[in-house]
């Protein structure tokens, strides 16, 4: 098997996943930055968590980083919608 094709089959289940949710209108990436604060990547926003509302959508293999990963959702209170990754379940 081709190492780069094994890539993309293992990480299959999480691409799909991420271009689902842009599909359905969650088209922004973020970042958690320190543990109270979301960095939104197309435009530079940060928003308190606070503020935020966080949904847990998936769990998949990332033979990247040979770690699983968590896939969430991201709505704020001014209507930005997106996708956030992290390394654990986010609460």
């Amino acid at each position: 098997m081709n190492y780069q094709k094994g890539k993309l089959e293992v990480n299959e289940s999480m691409t799909k996943k991420v271009i689902e949710l842009h599909d359905k209108g969650y088209n922004f990436d973020f970042l958690l930055i320190g543990e109270k604060f979301l960095l939104c990547m197309q435009n530079n926003n940060s928003y308190p968590l606070k503020d935020v509302m966080v949904s847990s959508v998936k769990r998949a293999y990332d033979r990247f980083s040979h770690s699983y990963k968590h896939i969430h959702t991201i709505e704020t209170s001014s209507g930005e919608k997106g996708v956030l990754l992290t390394d654990y379940l986010f609460n």
